[in-house]
């Protein structure tokens, strides 16, 4: 009998705590919500945001401490050893429709092996905008999962119910190593009792109102921007906007931005000539900052001076771990900056970080503790050891503090950039 891709095995499991604890230590805050949203008496498909890479998958597998099967693109199954690999990892290919439709009918062997996966009590992830993307958006979602869906209620649906959960995936920064991450499960559908309530006899009629009331969920749980021409400038604009709003949780965070984007739609519908000029204003705000190589973060605080005062003496006290970080691990980080320089999709440099952290960790750590035990006494080999643990987060960790620094001092030189700012929110208030 061939082994499942849901089956228990030794090997992953020995592997899965260590892959966990390198995905929550790619993050300085990595929080998880909304988890009463998950049912307990059915089949769970979860449906999150894609919108960096890897990283989704991987923080969607440790928000779960139980099994999860993934999908992922056909194209990346081509090779066999890739293929074994893969289904080692509980991954399974999905075909796109863009990638022809006698590709997509290789489908069907993929959605009997999630029905069966889902009949087994294992949970499957998919994300339904088929390919990453890294705006505060929502590409259209893909049919794959509704299908899936209406597949295992027509299998088992009459026992036991089948649920899509939407969540949302929300980072602080999807290009930066150790930013922070935000996974909120919303409310789930009951696809067995929508298909009743619908009453349709064509399982095609199914489809689209199922992916419509997705798509509708999973907007509400990110900061959503309409996927439209001025995408990018609106998110300018709520930076900008949300320098004056009190540092919150991550939560916090996200219901301020929410509720600005809302406040920016509803502005454009009164104002769409003003807030053309306003939205224009923003975008060449933000070029202007990134010219000068200041952070937006910079914005928005009462006394520059003291901040800048009080963050180099912090500066100086965490100096001297910091060098030690760099020497401790210099093999890591220098061969992350090496990978991540040479990306064209630049979304993919903090998947290398935690690739470097998982495959190069294991190996370079027993060196240097080895290299620490023959160069000096016990005790003092056995705190270079431990202190080492932390080093490649530390690095990454002092490093963003002291770009946010700088950037802080040079703003104090930069007044006008200030007014600026100030200006762009002042006009706006006066378009509510």
């Amino acid at each position: 009998m061939s082994k499942k891709i849901y089956d228990r095995n030794l090997g992953y499991s020995l592997l899965r705590p260590i892959v966990d604890w390198c995905t929550k230590r790619s993050y300085r805050k990595l929080e998880v919500r909304g988890e009463e949203n998950l049912p307990a008496d059915g089949a769970i498909l979860l449906a999150p945001n894609h919108c960096n890479t890897l990283m989704d998958a991987l923080v969607m597998l440790q928000a779960h401490k139980g099994p999860t099967v993934f999908g992922a693109r056909a194209d990346m199954f081509k090779r066999p050893l890739i293929a074994r690999i893969m289904f080692f990892l509980r991954i399974l290919p999905m075909v796109r429709q863009r990638d022809g439709l006698r590709n997509v009918l290789k489908n069907h062997e993929s959605f009997d092996t999630i029905v069966e996966t889902l009949e087994h009590g294992v949970r499957f992830c998919m994300f339904p905008e088929g390919r990453h993307r890294a705006a505060r958006s929502l590409l259209p979602l893909g049919k794959g999962i509704t299908r899936a869906a209406v597949a295992a209620n027509n299998r088992f649906g009459s026992e036991r119910p089948v649920y899509i959960v939407p969540v949302g995936i929300e980072y602080g920064d999807y290009f930066r190593y150790r930013s922070t991450c935000l996974i909120t499960y919303g409310k789930a559908i009951n696809v067995t009792q929508f298909i009743k309530d619908l009453n349709v006899e064509n399982e095609a009629q199914v489809m689209e109102p199922l992916r419509k009331e997705l798509a509708e969920r999973m907007s509400e749980l990110i900061t959503y921007i309409k996927d439209d021409e001025n995408l990018s400038e609106k998110w300018s604009l709520t930076q900008i906007l949300s320098r004056s709003f009190k540092k919150g949780g991550l939560t916090a965070d996200l219901s301020r931005n929410q509720a600005i984007i809302a406040q920016i739609e509803a502005a454009m519908e009164e104002h769409p000539d003003q807030m053309k000029d306003l939205l224009e204003r923003a975008e060449e705000f933000e070029e202007d900052i990134e010219k000068d190589n200041i952070s937006i973060t910079s914005f928005g605080h009462k006394c520059l001076l003291f901040r800048c005062i009080a963050k180099g003496l912090l500066a100086i006290l965490g100096l001297p771990y910091f060098i030690f970080s760099l020497i401790a691990s210099l093999p890591m980080w220098l061969t992350a900056w090496f990978i991540r320089k040479g990306l064209k999709d630049k979304a993919f440099g903090n998947t290398v970080n935690l690739g470097i952290r998982l495959g190069m960790g294991l190996i370079w750590f027993p060196i240097w503790t080895l290299i620490c035990f023959l160069a000096a006494p016990w005790p003092i080999a056995l705190g270079l050891t431990i202190a080492a643990v932390p080093s490649y987060s530390y690095f990454y960790d002092y490093m963003e503090f002291m770009r946010v620094f700088i950037s802080d001092c040079r703003l104090m030189g930069h007044k006008k950039l200030c007014k600026e700012r100030k200006g762009i929110e002042n006009t706006f208030i006066e378009l509510l």
